[in-house]
C-alpha cells in the first residue's frame, strides 16, 4: 500500500497564483489636442474677464479703417495697443494661469473641465515661480507687443514652445520642461 501523508502535519500553503497588490497604472499625459481645447475654454474665460476690465479703459478714438489693406489694419491694431492695456492684459493673463496652476486645484478652468492636472515631475503642486515660468508663452506674448516688433518674436517662440507638446513622449512643451511640469489626465 502506498503511504498516506500524515494528516496531522502542517503543510505550507501553496504559493499564490496572482499578486494581490493593485496594478501600477500608467501615467496618462495630457496631449496637444486636449490641451488646445482647454486653452480655448480658458481664452473664453479670459475674454469675459477682459471685457469687464476693459470698461475702465477709454475707447479707441477712431474706428478701424474700412477697405484698407492688411498693412494699414496691422498698423491700426498696433496703435490700439496702448501700454496700459498691454500691462493690464499681461497681468490678468499671468494671474489667471499662474495662480490657478499653483493653487490646490492645480489647473485652470479649462483644464479642470477636461480633467487635466498640472504638477511637478513627482506629482506635487507647482510653486508660483514654476507656474509663472510654465505660463510665459501666454502672458509674455502680451508684454512683447509693448515693445513693438518684439511681440512677433515672442509670439513665434510661444507657438514653438506649445507645439513641441505634440512631439514629446511625455507631452511636455518647452515651457513645461523649463518649469519641471507635467500635465496628466485624471
Amino acid at each position: 500500500m502506498a503511504s498516506v501523508p500524515n494528516s496531522g502535519s502542517a503543510l505550507p500553503p501553496p504559493p499564490p497564483v496572482w499578486d494581490a497588490r493593485p496594478p501600477e497604472t500608467a501615467v496618462r499625459y495630457a496631449g496637444f489636442w486636449l490641451r488646445l481645447v482647454a486653452w480655448i475654454v480658458d481664452m473664453i474665460a479670459l475674454a469675459i474677464v477682459w471685457q469687464i476690465v476693459s470698461l475702465v479703459f477709454p475707447p479707441l478714438p477712431v474706428p478701424p479703417p474700412t477697405g484698407a489693406d492688411a498693412s494699414l489694419l496691422w498698423q491700426y491694431w498696433l496703435d490700439s495697443l496702448s501700454p496700459d492695456k498691454m500691462i493690464a492684459s499681461t497681468l490678468i493673463c499671468w494671474a489667471y494661469f499662474a495662480l490657478q496652476e499653483s493653487s490646490s486645484a492645480q489647473a485652470t478652468i479649462g483644464k479642470r473641465l477636461l480633467g487635466i492636472r498640472v504638477s511637478t515631475e513627482n506629482g506635487s503642486r507647482l510653486s508660483l515661480g514654476a507656474a509663472s515660468i510654465r505660463a510665459w508663452p501666454l502672458y509674455l506674448n502680451s508684454a512683447g507687443w509693448i515693445l513693438g516688433s518684439l511681440g512677433g518674436l515672442v509670439a513665434f517662440l510661444a507657438i514653438v514652445a506649445c507645439v513641441s507638446v505634440a512631439f514629446s513622449s511625455r507631452k511636455q512643451g518647452l515651457h513645461d520642461k523649463m518649469a519641471g511640469a507635467v500635465l496628466t489626465r485624471r
